[in-house]
């Protein structure tokens, strides 16, 4: 069984990081929510690694995103 992770209060705008892969994407990919889907999930615009625009968004749980800014 996996730990269960503390999930930090992220919100619209904060600057995130994937600590585990999400829709292709590895760990350590950056970007910034652009909102809140639901009380899980945030969609963020990934900014690093660069990528086409079709991919730069990406729905992630928010167990699998840490605030860095």
């Amino acid at each position: 069984m996996r730990p269960m992770k503390r999930v930090r209060d992220i919100g619209a705008y904060d600057l995130v990081e994937l600590t585990e892969p999400v829709g292709g994407l590895p760990a350590g990919a950056r970007g910034g929510v652009l909102e809140l889907s639901d009380d899980a999930t945030a969609m963020v615009e990934v900014t690093t690694p660069d990528l086409d625009a079709a991919e730069r968004i990406v729905f992630a749980p928010l167990e699998t995103l840490r605030r860095v800014a």
